[in-house]
């Protein structure tokens, strides 16, 4: 029985991780066809691969102050 539901788990979670990945190549494969042509928006799955490829670490980030309400 526990065999059957490790099973089951791995074959959920292998579906999880193909998903995911597919997802993101169609953002890249979405964001090169949308640089190709002019007039065009930016799409969901392209703003996702963007923010899940980006480089961006925490020092890249600009500082912003924010002032303490008292």
């Amino acid at each position: 029985m526990i065999l059957v539901l490790a099973s089951i788990a791995a074959v959920f979670l292998a579906g999880v991780v193909c998903g995911v990945f597919a997802m993101v190549v169609l953002g890249i494969h979405a964001e090169e066809r949308r640089v190709s042509r002019p007039g065009d928006g930016p799409t969901v799955t392209g703003a996702a691969s963007r923010r899940l490829l980006s480089t961006q670490t925490g020092h890249d980030v600009p500082r912003v102050r924010v002032k303490a309400g008292r």
